[in-house]
């Protein structure tokens, strides 16, 4: 019986090419200046490990798998590549370009040269740290009335786990497509994400609505009425709609997974059908240009509207276009509606995340005490 050794030479007879010495097979060999162990096969270096137990063991299993060397040699740029051509033809564009974006950003700190087997999560952990972004037209006025040159800050903790994830999932998905044998930074834990959850309660979403004039205010009440995402309610159609539905086919729905079906309640059908006959044709909601709503032009009317809320509250309220999806989420759950009814109405594919989301916005002090006084009581109802 042939033992590893034997069947490592045998095996690599195959693999050997004009440059590889004649009569000499591949063995595991230390780089110094690293500590870490590699081999030769094909004439390209293959990293085996950081210790010379492991660096056996990965050796021995490639001379068994000849066919896992391509993946062992194959570079993070060039993944990258693969990557950004699959998530084109199968993704949303909007999808596309944040990739591009983290991952561009990625190879340009990690090099092309870098292969995945060689990738530590130190490599991710260090990149998304040091990342900066430029500071806003008010910081900058900000700093130069102080007498100071206005500096790049860090990114949030969210946006560094969008970069995070961005890597994570194209390694997942060479590992899916045998590109790869296994991803080396799995069990990496992203930073958490900032929590975006605002809730409206009955005077607030009054007084937010107050100061919306115009189509912008069409626009809120939509999505307070059909509990959408703004992404849906800016793309919406008259083409859409059907009859007490909404409806969004696979290529036009979020990621593109499933259809996505909007119930309408009398109010937001009777809102639809008003403007589907001012707009048989492109968007629906529209501002006074008659131009669609941008993603950036209602974050910039939802700050405007923050000055005039607060006053008139007597309080500061972060006013954001996604506080009145959280608001029809945490109203649905206290009128009694169930968490996995809530998820179909408001398009998720977990029908688990209402209940880890949005059932924490419930938790508020008043609401508490009442079932507490109902759970006393029902208790002492059944008392003999």
């Amino acid at each position: 019986m042939m033992n590893k050794n034997d069947l490592a030479k045998s095996l690599y007879s195959s693999l050997k090419n004009e440059d590889s010495p004649v009569g000499r097979p591949p063995k595991p060999w230390q780089r110094r200046q690293t500590g870490a162990w590699y081999c030769t096969l094909e004439g390209k270096r293959v990293f085996l490990g950081h210790d010379k137990k492991s660096a056996d063991k990965k050796f021995h299993e490639l001379m068994v798998k000849p066919a896992d060397v391509a993946g062992q040699r194959m570079t993070l740029y060039k993944l990258s590549q693969l990557y950004l051509d699959w998530v084109e033809a199968n993704r949303a564009p909007g999808t596309y370009d944040l990739n591009k974006h983290h991952l561009k950003s990625f190879i340009g700190h990690v090099g092309k040269s870098l292969k995945a087997a060689e990738l530590r999560g130190y490599h991710v952990t260090n990149w998304y740290e040091q990342l900066t972004v430029a500071p806003t037209k008010k910081e900058i006025e900000k700093a130069k009335s102080e007498g100071r040159t206005a500096k790049p800050r860090r990114i949030s903790t969210t946006t560094q786990s969008d970069a995070a994830g961005a890597v994570k999932r194209m390694l997942n998905w060479a590992v899916e497509r045998g590109l790869i044998e296994l991803n080396p930074v799995a069990g990496l834990r992203r930073p958490k994400r900032k929590r975006r959850d605002v809730c409206y309660n009955e005077v607030e979403w009054k007084t937010i609505l107050k100061h919306a004039t115009g189509s912008f205010h069409d626009f809120l009440m939509f999505l307070s009425l059909a509990g959408c995402r703004p992404q849906e309610a800016r793309l919406l159609e008259a083409r859409h709609v059907q009859g007490d539905q909404a409806v969004f086919e696979i290529e036009d729905s979020k990621g593109q997974f499933e259809r996505r079906v909007i119930f309408l309640p009398r109010q937001a059908k009777e809102l639809l059908s008003r403007l589907a006959i001012e707009f048989p044709q492109g968007p629906l909601f529209r501002n006074s240009k008659n131009q669609p709503w941008t993603k950036n032009a209602i974050v910039c009317r939802m700050r405007r509207l923050k000055a005039k809320v607060a006053e008139e509250l007597g309080y500061e309220l972060r006013t954001i276009a996604y506080g009145a999806r959280h608001t029809y989420a945490t109203r649905a759950l206290e009128n009694g509606i169930d968490s996995i009814e809530v998820a179909e109405l408001m398009g998720h594919r977990d029908r688990t995340m209402v209940a880890r989301t949005y059932s924490h916005l419930m938790k508020n002090p008043e609401r508490l005490l009442k079932r507490a006084e109902q759970a006393i009581n029902k208790t002492q109802k059944q008392e003999p």
